[in-house]
């Protein structure tokens, strides 16, 4: 009786053991998988300076538009269009010549409302990711990437766009601005 005591106490020290090992083990695992979450976490902020997606997107049949949110000293000076895939330029516009243009509504691959685009048309296949940015002076600007199928999917309303945090307005686009004294923050 007593060696069957000795060896059940052996048993449980040894379990113990493992579980202290196991759990050892486990923080010198976790650790790292922690540090990386941290990384990406912030790598993503980093890389997304602006907060929430400050451009929007609509297709209307044949027609594709972009709303980016800007204040109303701020004047659109080019949109750029990418394959995100082979980050080949697609289309490019320079000063758009309305004033909803100039005031950030752009409608893309229509040569008439900019002093110079190019290609005049739109190719006949568009990437599966738009690149768009858009430009008011030499350094400012916004960017997005833009899933065409998820746009065509979401289907906004009129006057809605579709972003990477959900269907906006335009009115909600300019808002998520702080524009100063140039009209009221939300």
């Amino acid at each position: 009786m007593a060696g069957t005591t000795t060896n059940g106490v052996a048993e449980r020290r040894r379990g113990g053991k493992v579980l202290v090992v196991g759990l050892i083990a486990a923080a010198i695992l976790a650790a790292p998988l922690a540090l990386a979450f941290l990384w990406i976490k912030f790598l993503n902020v980093m890389s997304h300076p602006d907060g929430p997606s400050l451009l929007g997107l609509r297709i209307d049949g044949d027609t594709i538009t972009v709303k980016t949110a800007q204040c109303p000293s701020d004047r659109v000076r080019r949109v750029e269009l990418y394959d995100s895939d082979s980050e080949k330029l697609v289309w490019r516009a320079d000063d758009p010549l309305t004033e909803e243009g100039r005031g950030g509504l752009l409608r893309l691959w229509a040569a008439e409302e900019y002093r110079t685009s190019r290609p005049a048309t739109r190719p006949a296949e568009l990437p599966k990711q738009l690149d768009v940015s858009v430009r008011y002076g030499s350094e400012d600007g916004a960017g997005a990437v833009f899933d065409l199928a998820a746009v065509r999917a979401a289907a906004p309303p009129a006057g809605s766009y579709w972003t990477s945090q959900g269907i906006r307005t335009g009115r909600e686009l300019d808002q998520l601005l702080h524009c100063g004294g140039d009209k009221t923050t939300p």
